[in-house]
């Protein structure tokens, strides 16, 4: 990859793609930058990640959606074109977690080191807005999730 994006060009591309709700399009987020460590050993977007009661955000793009709240975000935008391998780790993302709904989503994040790391001495349901390493991420998802098929990734 020899972009870095930010973070608001990745979410455009997904909700181009996909129309998600807020919730569903920041754990993709949040998948799309881990597979990216995974397959490139590089982030996909340099926005940072925060462990939020729900799961992962990056709080740029809440900002920008939150209004949309359980509902598809419906804007349509303008070609996003991302390099090949942006678009590679995107296509695998979706193809492997699109079909989930946002809560199994959420469960799966809540599941995964970095986010339970993140959240480490706070309540359940408190507030925070600690960065989830991206050290964290790289070596989670390097180590602990990659499993490319044959099929899938080549």
């Amino acid at each position: 990859m020899s972009k870095i994006y930010d973070a608001t060009t990745i979410a455009k591309w997904i909700i181009n793609k996909i129309h998600p709700e807020p919730l569903k399009l920041q754990k993709l987020l949040y998948l799309a930058q881990g597979y990216s460590f995974a397959f490139y050993d590089r982030p996909l977007f340099h926005n940072e990640i925060e462990g939020w009661v729900h799961g992962p955000v990056v709080p740029d793009v809440y900002k920008l959606y939150s209004e949309y709240k359980y509902n598809p975000i419906t804007i349509s935008y303008e070609n996003i074109v991302l390099d090949k391998e942006a678009e590679d780790v995107l296509l695998y993302v979706l193809k492997k977690y699109s079909k989930y709904d946002a809560k199994y989503l959420e469960e799966i994040t809540h599941n995964q080191e970095p986010w339970i790391n993140s959240r480490e001495g706070l309540d359940p349901d408190e507030r925070s807005d600690k960065t989830i390493n991206k050290l964290n991420i790289a070596n989670y998802f390097t180590n602990e999730i990659f499993e490319p098929d044959d099929e899938e990734w080549d």
